[in-house]
């Protein structure tokens, strides 16, 4: 017999939002972490090894984070950065794999506070995250100043 209760917890289950991410890096490798949270349903996980292909998806995708490699099949991450911001002015955008746990707190982050972690792993030498909304030519002088 199906009780109220248990068609209750399937319908509260469903509401559960699952954050979409966006790999754009040909090494896949790297990102073994998430996938095994893909495949456990904590993230909805999607692979681009181009910026073209990526630049495609965000025309009609919006991601919660993406997570962007240097170097490109068709371009540098730095370029692709710089095309995504004219698309998605807010995108949460990350220069290097990262585990769940950052992710998570990366998704959940206000840009303010995006802002100011930046500047604190910008001066520990490391570049973690930064909203692509302050513009391609910051995200380009960000990238050239800490590596």
């Amino acid at each position: 017999m199906v009780t109220k209760a248990f068609v209750d917890s399937l319908d509260s289950s469903d509401d559960r939002r699952v954050p979409n991410v966006v790999v754009v890096d040909p090494q896949f490798d790297a990102y073994k972490d998430l996938a095994a949270s893909a495949r456990d349903g904590h993230i909805g996980l999607h692979f681009r090894s181009s910026g073209l292909a990526a630049i495609k998806l965000a025309r009609r995708f919006e991601a919660d984070a993406w997570i962007v490699g240097s170097e490109l099949d068709d371009m540098s991450g730095r370029d692709f950065m710089a095309l995504l911001a004219d698309i998605r002015v807010d995108a949460k955008v990350v220069a290097e794999p990262i585990t769940r746990a950052e992710l998570e707190a990366l998704i959940d982050m206000p840009a303010s506070e995006r802002g100011r972690r930046l500047h604190l792993r910008a001066a520990a030498g490391s570049w973690v995250a930064l909203p692509v909304s302050v513009g391609a030519a910051v995200v380009a002088l960000a990238i050239l100043m800490v590596g």
